[in-house]
């Protein structure tokens, strides 16, 4: 089991790096053939695309390594019962919120599966499909972290820069 959490965390950042340069290179090469007064009009759009399955990539990223912003000044005063339960109603709260997500998300992919992008040779669906794909990454993910809770391991917040890569 572990060895597939394993492959999956390298197989999103390695995801997360391709977006990113692919990001890079349409976003350079929108400024460059603009520059050279022959601007190329599908860069902007893949941006777009490219933009949004980034974030939610990210989303994936920062909920695998707890790194999400959290306020946990009154949680660390609860005593450790408390902090458990609000452990798992906050974990519980990203599952209905997931589930929000995923069930909203393939709507907007029905709806715009026929719909052809402006500029790129793909559906306007392609913007979303990856929404159904981060929403079940973040129920897996709260649902680990609620085993962990119930298990009665430790569930520590991750410091900033302390997370492996």
């Amino acid at each position: 089991m572990k060895s597939l959490v394993a492959f999956t965390d390298r197989l999103v950042r390695a995801a997360a790096v391709g977006l990113l340069l692919a990001l890079l290179v349409a976003v350079l090469l929108g400024v460059a053939s603009r520059q050279l007064n022959a601007p190329l009009a599908w860069t902007d759009e893949l941006a777009q695309y490219l933009l949004v399955w980034t974030g939610f990539t990210g989303w994936i990223i920062a909920a695998r390594r707890r790194s999400h912003i959290r306020i946990t000044v009154f949680a660390d005063l609860l005593p450790k019962p408390a902090g458990r339960l609000l452990e798992l109603v906050t974990q519980g709260s990203i599952i209905l919120f997931a589930a929000i997500l995923i069930r909203y998300s393939f709507g907007l992919i029905e709806r715009t599966w026929d719909v052809d992008s402006i500029a790129l040779p793909v559906s306007s669906a392609a913007l979303y499909v990856v929404m159904p794909l981060a929403g079940l990454a973040l129920i897996l993910q709260a649902l680990a972290e609620i085993g962990d809770v119930i298990a009665g391991r430790k569930v520590d917040t991750a410091e900033p820069g302390t997370q492996p890569l």
